[in-house]
């Protein structure tokens, strides 16, 4: 009784170790593989626990082996966004003011009822006060809700006479979102002669958002985040010949 009383403390602090040094995330935060491997280890740290008989190192090495690869995906999906992608996929509107897109349900697997379920656990009991539904890649569902129905702070009083709109990010660590451009209502051209303005590349930023077609959000790799606008940009373009012929 006493080895394995003594093999379970041994087990219990190394997925302490192993749990922190793997992040913060709460378990409904999880991505898919973050969860594959959190069962997997669970089963794995039982095994040397009852099973006396088994050397506990068998335990720990396959343990220690998944969170090395843990950190491997991890990091090759923090650098390469096409492999984040494909490993944890990637958030999907499926509401927009103009409604429930049903192709995205369908390709998701989902139907009506699981919509409006998560949209009940969400806060809001009426389709009707949901200006924008995302179905984030935790399986999650975010929502950015028309004015009346926000919550009421001092930003948000009086925002009944402004339309509500999604910020899109369209340039996100270095790579831009050509799947975000039309949502976004903006073309490649346009992010590129912004960026050109700042004297920066696509490689160089780390998170440009469009909201409304027009407020921008740019953050660089280097530097301070710049807040404009799309419009005023062009507004600049377009008056500087007159400025050189006085």
């Amino acid at each position: 009784m006493l080895i394995v009383f003594v093999r379970s403390i041994i087990i219990y602090i190394l997925l302490l170790v192993i749990m922190r040094l793997m992040g913060k995330r709460q378990l409904s935060e999880l991505q898919p593989f973050e969860f594959a491997i959190t069962l997997i280890i669970a089963e794995l740290a039982c095994i040397p626990m009852a099973e006396v008989q088994i050397p506990l190192i068998y335990g720990i090495i396959p343990i220690f082996t998944l969170f090395v690869v843990h950190l491997i995906i991890t990091k090759i999906g923090s650098k390469n966004l096409r492999f984040n992608k494909f490993l944890n996929g990637k958030p999907i509107v499926i509401m927009t003011p103009k409604g429930i897109d049903m192709r995205l349900l369908k390709e998701l697997d989902m139907n009506v009822t699981d919509l409006l379920h998560a949209l009940r656990a969400a806060g809001y009991f009426f389709p009707s006060q949901v200006a924008y539904a995302i179905l984030e890649t935790d399986g999650k569902l975010s929502v950015l809700p028309k004015g009346y129905a926000a919550p009421l702070t001092a930003q948000t009083a009086g925002i009944d006479s402004e339309p509500v709109c999604m910020s899109y990010p369209v340039v996100c660590e270095g790579v831009i979102q050509h799947n975000y451009l039309s949502l976004a209502e903006v073309t490649e051209e346009q992010v590129e002669a912004l960026l050109g303005r700042y004297q920066l590349d696509a490689k160089d930023v780390m998170l440009l958002s469009v909201t409304g077609g027009d407020e921008v959000f740019l953050q660089p790799k280097q530097g301070e985040v710049i807040i404009t606008r799309l419009q005023d940009e062009a507004q600049d373009d377009a008056s500087a010949p007159d400025e050189v012929d006085r």
